[in-house]
């Protein structure tokens, strides 16, 4: 129960002020326990980091699959899911990957080896399901589209100008929604439309 406590509240403060600001000491102090106690349970602060990410990938997979279990179809899913990421948290948890990858890379090479294999099998069965359902067209291919999609470096999103300019959420709801305009049905489109008009 610690453990997971200690988990937490360091996920919170890496979100919140930067893993390369955030000390144990402060861990320790925002927690109310020494220092000693964490390292009990955690080598280092990487170990401590690692563990935040495994928790954050945990938890975001057990909710996702909760949406998309309740959702009357793929799209509207992953719309919904595109108004969670609109949420503050969302520019927090991105601006914690940017630090990761600059002062913890190999931290950041194996947890996007992990996301890469993961959202490649999440995006060819959106794709596969989407067909059954009517809103993707049938004439797709998922493994190959899953396979293009998945190919582009992810890096370029960590230090790529554009975000200079316009927010992650900005950034990634274009990206989706074009995405989803390409690979719809009518069907499907119709629904896009709708979000858009209630989103305004």
């Amino acid at each position: 129960m610690v453990k997971q406590h200690i988990i937490e509240e360091a996920s919170d403060l890496f979100g919140r002020l930067g893993v390369k600001s955030t000390t144990m000491d402060d861990i320790a102090r925002h927690l109310g326990i020494s220092k000693r106690t964490i390292y009990e349970k955690f080598e280092n602060k990487e170990a401590l980091l690692i563990a935040c990410i495994d928790a954050f990938a945990g938890n975001n997979k057990d909710y996702f699959d909760k949406i998309f279990c309740e959702a009357d179809n793929v799209v509207d899913a992953i719309l919904a899911i595109l108004q969670i990421s609109a949420e503050q948290s969302a520019q927090r948890q991105f601006s914690m990957m940017t630090d990761i990858r600059k002062y913890y890379p190999q931290v950041f090479k194996v947890h996007l080896t992990q996301i890469r294999e993961d959202k490649f099998r999440n995006i060819e069965e959106l794709l596969r399901r989407g067909i059954e359902e009517g809103v993707f067209r049938n004439d797709l291919n998922p493994e190959i589209i899953a396979y293009f999609f998945c190919k582009h470096d992810e890096n370029t999103y960590f230090h790529d100008s554009i975000l200079e300019k316009y927010s992650f959420v900005e950034v990634f709801e274009n990206m989706v929604i074009t995405f989803l305009r390409g690979v719809c049905t009518p069907k499907g489109i119709e629904i896009i439309d709708k979000y858009k008009e209630t989103n305004k």
